[in-house]
C-alpha cells in the first residue's frame, strides 16, 4: 500500500475559549475582510451569539460566545498544507482582535481517504481487522452494507484522547475511510500551539496509522 496516495478530504477544529470574550460586530466584520485577504469566504452573517464565513456546509468559520469552529473540504487537488496554513492564520487573527487570552479546550477531526489496489475496502478491513464479517452480522436482520473499526485511546498521552476510524468508503468501495479524532484538555496561551495540535493529528494518521494498517495488509 502506498501511503503517498492518502487523501485528506476534510479538517475539523474547535477551539474553546472563556464566554467572557466580546464578539463585537465591528471586530467580527474586521475578522472577516481580514481573513479574505488569503482565505477567501464567500458570505458572511451575523448570528445572534456571533458570526459565520462560509462557502458551504462543508466549508465554514463560526465565531460563537465560547469556541471558534472552523471547517474546510479539502479539494482532491490540493494537499493539506494550504489549509493549515490558512488555519494557522486565522487564529492567529482571531487572538490578536479578540484577546482571549487562553484557549480551554481543542478539538481536532481529519478525515481521509486510501485507495486500494486489489477488492473493495469492506473486504480488506474483514480480512485483515476482524473475525465477523459482513455475513456474520446478516444474523442480526438485516443485510450488512459494511463493517468498520474504532479505536479509542481516552489516554493516549497526558489530557489527550484520541479515537480512529477505520471503515469502507460507501460512495467508493475501493477506498479506505480514516478518521482521526482528538480532543486536548490542557488550556493553550498561544496561538500557535493550536496549529501544532491540528498538525500533530495530521502526522499520526500519515505515519502511525498507515504504519497500522501496512502492516496488517502485509499479513
Amino acid at each position: 500500500m502506498n501511503r503517498d496516495l492518502i487523501r485528506p478530504v476534510t479538517l475539523k477544529s474547535v477551539l474553546l475559549y472563556p464566554p467572557t470574550v466580546r464578539l463585537e460586530r465591528g471586530k467580527l466584520t474586521q475578522l472577516y475582510s481580514t481573513i479574505c485577504e488569503y482565505k477567501p469566504y464567500s458570505q458572511f452573517a451575523f448570528l445572534p451569539d456571533g458570526a459565520r464565513l462560509f462557502n458551504d456546509a462543508a466549508t465554514q468559520l463560526r465565531c460563537g460566545p465560547d469556541r471558534l469552529a472552523f471547517q474546510e473540504r479539502i479539494p482532491a487537488d490540493q494537499s493539506s498544507y494550504g489549509v493549515l496554513r490558512s488555519y494557522d492564520r486565522i487564529v492567529e487573527d482571531f487572538w490578536k482582535l479578540f484577546s482571549p487570552g487562553i484557549f480551554v479546550t481543542q478539538e481536532v477531526v481529519l478525515e481521509a481517504i486510501w485507495p486500494l489496489d486489489n477488492g473493495p475496502a469492506s473486504a480488506f478491513i474483514e480480512s485483515h481487522f476482524l473475525k465477523i464479517g459482513r455475513e456474520d452480522a446478516a444474523a442480526l436482520g438485516a443485510e450488512c452494507a459494511g463493517i468498520g473499526v474504532k479505536l479509542v485511546f481516552p489516554r493516549h498521552a497526558t489530557n489527550k484522547a484520541v479515537e480512529l476510524r477505520i471503515e469502507p468508503l460507501f460512495r467508493d468501495p475501493k477506498h479506505l475511510f480514516m478518521a482521526v479524532s482528538t480532543q486536548d484538555l490542557q488550556p493553550i496561551q498561544a496561538p500557535s500551539a493550536a496549529g501544532e495540535r491540528v498538525r500533530w493529528v495530521e502526522h499520526f494518521l500519515g505515519h502511525e496509522v498507515a504504519d497500522l494498517i501496512s502492516k496488517h495488509a502485509a499479513r
